[in-house]
Formats: C-alpha cells, structure tokens, sequence
C-alpha cells in the first residue's frame, strides 16, 4: 500500500511538472524522487542505531533449560519502524510463546525500549551460536527490507548429560538383556579374600559366589586390590555417517554412555582410564585424585574425528601393555573387524564389554 502512494505521488510530480513547471511543482517532484533515497538512509541509520542486548548462560547442559533475556533499545530522537528479529534454531530451542509475535514488525519509539524473557534449550552438546542471528530492517514507506547479520555472535556451550548408570543399564537390556555393566568373571577366579556377610546395599559386584556357595550365604570381599577394579574404557571418536541429526545423536549416545559409567566409578573410587584417539591416541586416567570434572569438561568440544576404527586404536594401545584386563568399548556400530577383535581378546583372558550406543534410547 505505501509502495503504491509513493509510486502514485511520483507520478503525480512529474505529470505536474510537465505541464506547470513551476518552483511548487519542481520542489515536489524532486522530493518525491529523494523519498527513495531518504527510506534507504532511514534503514540504515535504525540497523546501527538499534541497541540489542543478550544475557544467557554461556555453559548448560544438553537439554537444561536456561533464561534468556533480550533487551531492544531506541535510544535515539527518531522512531524505529518495522524491524523484526530472526533468531538461531538448528541447534537450539527457544520458547517465545506470546513474544515470538511481539518479535515481528517490531516498532519502537524515541528513547524506548522493550524486553523480552524466555528460556532457550540446546538439542546436542556442542558449542553453537544462539540468540538473534540476524536483524530484518524496513523503512517507513515499504520500499526496502533488508536483513543484516549480527556483528556480534552469543556462543552458547552445551556439556554431554550425566544419566544414571540405571538408566543406561537399563536401555542396555532393553537392547540386549545379556548385556552387564561390570565384568564380574575375573573377580571370581581370585584367591579368597576376608568376606563378611552380604548387608543391603552392598554392590552386587562384590559377592564372592564361591564361598557363598559353600557357605549357604551371601558373602562380599571386604577389601578388593585396586588394580581388579581399575578398566579401560575406550571410546570410539570415528566420523559417524548419515544426515547432521542422527549423526549428532549418536555422538551424544556415546559420550553419555561413557559419562554414565565414568560417574559411577567415580563416585565408588574406582579408577578407569580413558582412551581415546584424535590426532593420537590419548589415554586420561580418573580417580579420587584426577577427578572427573576436566574430561567432563572436554566432553562439550571433543571431535569425532579419529583417522582409525575402534579395533585399530584398541590393537595399538594394547600392544605395549602386559597382563589382561577389563576392557568397555563405546562405539556407534557392530563391524566383523571389531567383533574378530574382540574375541581374539577374550581369548586372552580379558574381561570385555561392548556397548553398541547408537540405536540406544537415551
């Protein structure tokens, strides 16, 4: 509508110039061909002028929700017309309701401003940019919309969840019912140890079935050399095919898989480490001492990029050790090369665990 008055008063000028030209009909028609010129300017005066300011959370957890508050400001003596706002929403949910209107064809008088508060949600861990991607500016006639880009980017970084080992276990079961969270075989191949009478609450792990076979009751070792207890807990970090969701989801699976076992052990003062491979194979010892907190950390920002499958990095690391042990891989997918690894593995007399993680529900 305002196109066309303005298209209509144009016309109108230069009809009158044609056929009057005099000062009166000179002045409007150049004003009306200036008008074009004056919205461009306008448009561009309202995107420098236009305050915007964020306040979120910078570190959450996957799925958390956390506050949001947007402020827009009009700090000048000119009314700011029709602007609206586009906001990131690959990665992040946002909860508008009723504001999402008030969001659009945004008008703001002199030395005025409105706020908004929401709260916003990351669907995968990672760091992403969140908040207003780009502003929609156009001017008081109609004629021009243009979109701008922030220059200035909110990240939001969102951590891996911590599930309970239950809930893992659980989804484990689901999947697979002869799937067991802790090797217990080796444990019951040990010479005895002093036992006591099994009380509630006692970790089933501990149970020496031996003797409580014998005896008719249950009993628990009371103290277990540390080493028994100590596993390795191997991640796979290979690039996961298939579209960015199910590829995002399948990291996380892995990730709060491991997370879910590592707290546990954690938490029971057990010690594992953690190999993995990047640009090489690294290994994180967790224990009272180290804590679980730094590669809880990492966890947000770890790259699935390694150059070699699970078993590749598995055969590599455990060349150099001596002695068997408990082993727990964390990968995407069942290959023949990993499954031919694992029972060549076994066969030596270690305890191994393999968690398929990207079909689990979790």
């Amino acid at each position: 509508m305002k196109k066309a008055v303005c298209l209509l008063f144009l016309i109108g000028s230069t009809v009158l110039v044609s056929f009057q030209g005099k000062a009166v009909s000179y002045l409007l028609f150049y004003f009306a061909l200036l008008l074009p010129l004056l919205a461009l300017l306008y448009s561009l005066y309202v995107y420098f002028r236009f305050k915007i300011v964020q306040n979120v959370s910078h570190l959450v957890v996957k799925g958390q929700k956390v506050p949001y508050q947007l402020i827009l400001g009009n700090e000048d003596f000119l009314p700011f017309t029709d602007i609206t706002l586009h906001f990131y929403t690959d990665m992040v949910s946002m909860q508008h309701d009723s504001a999402d209107r008030e969001l659009q064809h945004l008008c703001l008088l002199p030395h005025a401003q409105k706020q908004v508060e929401t709260k916003m949600y990351c669907r995968h861990r990672g760091t992403y940019p969140v908040g207003v991607k780009s502003v929609t500016v156009t001017d008081f006639l109609g004629l021009f919309t243009i979109t701008y880009p922030m220059m200035s980017q909110v990240r939001l970084t969102a951590k891996p969840r911590i599930l309970p080992l239950e809930r893992l276990s659980l989804a484990l079961q689901k999947k697979d019912p002869k799937n067991t969270l802790f090797p217990t075989s080796r444990l019951q191949n040990l010479p005895d140890y002093e036992v006591r009478r099994y009380q509630s609450g006692d970790p089933k792990k501990y149970i020496h079935w031996k003797n409580s076979a014998r005896t008719g009751e249950l009993l628990v070792r009371r103290q277990m050399p540390e080493e028994l207890f100590e596993t390795i807990l191997m991640l796979d970090l290979s690039p996961i095919q298939g579209d960015t969701e199910k590829r995002l989801q399948t990291e996380d699976n892995i990730l709060e898989a491991a997370l879910s076992y590592l707290q546990d052990c954690y938490l029971k003062k057990i010690p594992v480490r953690v190999v993995y491979m990047d640009s090489e194979i690294r290994e994180i010892l967790i224990d009272v001492c180290t804590g679980f907190e730094a590669f809880y950390e990492k966890c947000a920002d770890i790259s699935f990029e390694s150059a070699l499958p699970l078993e590749k990095v598995w055969r590599r690391y455990t060349s150099r050790l001596a002695g068997t042990r408990a082993y727990i891989l964390i990968t995407s997918s069942q290959t023949p090369a990993l499954t031919e690894t694992i029972e060549e593995s076994r066969l030596l007399g270690n305890e191994v665990l393999c968690i398929y993680a990207g079909e689990l529900n979790l």
